[in-house]
Order: C-alpha cells, then structure tokens, then sequence
C-alpha cells in the first residue's frame, strides 16, 4: 500500500476517534438534573435555596471537562481563565469545583463536601443556578473530568434613558 491509499483509512479512523470522545464526554440532559438534585438537597440541608440546572453554566462546565479530558491536565484554566468564562453568564458571584479520577458523580460530591474551598462552592450562598459536566479520556491517566459551575444569576437590568 502507498500512502495515498492509507489516507483515507486514516481520515476515517481519526473521525471515528473523534465521534467516539464526543459521546464521552457529553453529560446528558438527565444526569444533568440528577446532579443538581444531589447539589440541592445538600444546600437544603444547610438551610440554603435549591438550585436549577442552567444551560449557559453547563455550557461553560463542559467545554472546562472537554478541555481537561483532551489535555489530561485538571487546572481550572485549561478552558481560558474562569473569569473570562462566566463574563458572559449574566452572574453576580460564581464559583467552579473541578475534579479528576473520581469514576461516580456521588463519589465526587462526597470528596467536594470533604475539602473546605469546594464546600464553601457548594454551598454559595443565594445561588441560583448550576451547571455540571463530566467527561472521559481513556487515553488519560485519571480517565474522568468533572466541572461544576455554580451561580447567583443576576436580573438584567435596564439602563435608564
């Protein structure tokens, strides 16, 4: 075989491993709501409002994971720094856990509650609003990324005339 003929089975087989990590690291819908029903229930546990799954945070939540499972690098700047992330999410405070290695989304939440500074994300106070991500990366060596984004959405305010 020439390399012609090997560019093509190449092409495909990079689309192929492309397609597969997309579906790796897209958390559904539903696990989405799973996720923020644990978060919720521990707010309320501490006297704190339930909190809503938010499209725009878990949008910013996922490209965090997709760029930590890719690099196989957890930094809370790997997807650009968190304040230029959440600029555009209309929220007056924010906060953003990150995690790796951990395989189930109980398992995670149980390490955030244990460490102080991912605690106190958690439990932000006159949060609104949340957004949650997993993704895996086999070829990594902790194979799952976790991101939760975590906000008091502001209104929007109208500027006088």
């Amino acid at each position: 075989m020439d390399k012609k003929s090997l560019n093509p089975f190449a092409a495909r087989a990079m689309k192929l491993v492309l397609f597969v990590f997309a579906l790796a690291v897209t958390t559904t819908l539903a696990q989405a709501e799973d996720m923020a029903s644990m978060i919720s229930e521990y707010r309320r546990a501490h006297g704190l409002p339930a909190v809503r799954t938010d499209a725009q945070l878990t949008g910013i939540a996922q490209r965090q994971v997709h760029a930590m499972a890719a690099s196989g690098v957890m930094d809370h700047s790997v997807a650009g720094p968190f304040s230029a992330r959440i600029a555009g999410a209309n929220a007056n405070a924010a906060a953003e856990n990150i995690a790796m290695g951990t395989k189930t989304w109980a398992g995670i939440l149980q390490l955030w509650k244990s460490s102080a500074g991912h605690n106190a994300n958690l439990l932000l106070p006159g949060a609104t609003s949340v957004g949650v991500a997993v993704a895996h990366n086999a070829q990594t060596r902790y194979k799952t990324f976790w991101a939760m984004v975590i906000a008091r959405k502001g209104e929007r305010r109208r500027l006088r005339r």
